[in-house]
Parts: structure tokens; sequence; C-alpha cells
């Protein structure tokens, strides 16, 4: 195997930057299938004509997102090593599933697949000249931006950093290294941040100057659970009560957050419960 194909590269695990990208790209099918017009639709007659249209950039979109929630699983698997052979891996079988799904949605709404008869074999020859004369072009039109944004908004896992993160604040040279494994959850308080974190098995904290949101950017491994918390998800060791009035507690101690109704599900997702 050639070695720049185990060449590690930057990955995108965020969720909400993985929405983004989908709904990038769908909306660049979109724009393509509406005002383009490609393959001779320009043909096609219905009251809903820019409606369906709009519909390929939708299901690209949802293929995508389906596809990296997928990557995360094997992401994580990896040790959060990406390497080059694993992009070219899920983005052809992003290819390959999309192919299949959208060439049925193009013979629902374009080919009126139920009004016509198709055996099997007329179906899958017109399925891999769909692929090859539809689907094909428009991926090439769309896999530089594929490249670009998944590049711009991925994180590169390198060992050191696995080990370690630095905290900034405001103020010039505000700065806090800590073991990632020892990060509890940060607070938000005002103009300042309060970062938690287990230290000789106690339980210490250190205040900087600078707001959630930001320090959510710098890292990424925190999810929210609160409009005033962030929690390292390794930390936690049970999540109690229901979505009207849950509490996080953890593994150190008997510290305990609040955990709101907005992020109720995520996290018990991000926990697998």
């Amino acid at each position: 195997m050639p070695v720049f194909l185990s060449m590690q590269i930057p990955y995108t695990y965020s969720f909400r930057k993985q929405l983004l990208i989908s709904a990038i790209l769908g909306l660049i099918v979109a724009f393509i299938m509406v005002f383009l017009q490609p393959f001779d639709t320009y043909q096609f007659e219905s009251n809903h004509k820019y409606l369906i249209m709009f519909g390929f950039g939708i299901l690209l979109s949802v293929l995508y997102l389906i596809n990296v929630r997928v990557e995360n699983l094997w992401y994580n698997f990896k040790s959060k090593k990406w390497e080059i052979k694993y992009e070219i891996i899920s983005f052809l079988s992003l290819l390959v599933v999309s192919g299949v799904i959208i060439h049925f949605y193009n013979q629902i709404f374009l080919n009126d697949f139920f009004n016509y008869k198709y055996d099997e074999y007329e179906y899958i020859k017109h399925g891999l000249w769909f692929f090859q004369h539809s689907i094909i072009p428009v991926i090439l039109i769309i896999l530089p931006f594929y490249i670009y944004f998944r590049n711009k908004f991925g994180e590169l896992i390198t060992p050191e950093s696995l080990s370690e993160i630095e905290f900034y604040g405001i103020n010039k040279g505000e700065k806090i290294r800590i073991q990632k494994e020892a990060v509890l959850f940060v607070k938000a308080s005002e103009n300042y941040v309060e970062i938690f974190y287990v230290k000789n098995n106690t339980t210490q904290h250190e205040t900087l100057r600078n707001t959630l949101t930001t320090i959510n950017k710098q890292t990424p491994f925190l999810h929210q659970c609160h409009r005033s918390y962030l929690v390292n998800i390794s930390a936690i060791k049970i999540v109690e009560g229901n979505s009207q009035n849950a509490k996080i507690k953890f593994h150190h101690n008997d510290l305990d957050i609040p955990l709101s109704k907005s992020y109720f599900k995520t996290i018990k997702l991000a926990l697998g419960i």
C-alpha cells in the first residue's frame, strides 16, 4: 500500500460543523439542479418542479450527515487518527449509497416509477447509466468543496494533543494547560469561565477571562450540557433525573452540574445510553 494513504489528515468530529458541511453540499447540489438544470432536466414538467429539484440537495445533505455519523464511530475506533485511506473509503461509500438512493428518488419523481413497469434488469441498467452520466458529474463538481470544507473545519489530533489541552483567556499570556482526561467541566460566570479538573485526586479550578462559546471552540472534545456549562463526557459517572430536572454526576467527589432539557438527548447519546 502506498505510504501516502496512511498519512494523517484533519477530521471534522463536531456535529455542528458536520451539519454545516452537509447544508453547504446540499445547497450546492440544489443550486445545480434548480438553476443549471443539467442532464435534460429542463424538459421535466411539473407544478412542483423546483421543489423536486431542490429535493436532490436535501437528500444528499441528509445522506452526508448519516455517513459522517457512522464515520465518527470509525474515527473513535481508530483512536482519533484519520488517514487518507479512510477518507477515500468513506467518500466512496457515500458515493455508492447516495447514488442508489438518489437514483430511486429520480425514478419516483422524474420518471414516473409507479406507473411504469420496470423489470430488475432494466432498472439496474438505467441505474448504472444514471450513475455514470448524472451522479459522477455532479460529484466531481462538489468534490473540491467537499475536500475544502472537511479540511477547513477538521481537527488534526496528534499524539501530543491527545494528552493535554490548552485553555486561553482574553488577556495577553493568559493560558492554562491541563491533561484532557483530568478536565471535568467548564462553567461560565459573567465574563469569566471556571475550569474544573482533577489533580492529585482533588478537584481544583482555574478562572480565565473568556466566554463559554470561545472555550468550546478551543476544546471540541467538551460537550455543551447547559447554557452555562461544558462537560467532559469521559468524566461523567451518571446522569440522574429526567429531561426536566437532570443532573450530571462525576466519578470524582460528589460534584454535580445541571443538564438542561435542550442538551439532554445529546448528552445521553454521547454516553451511549
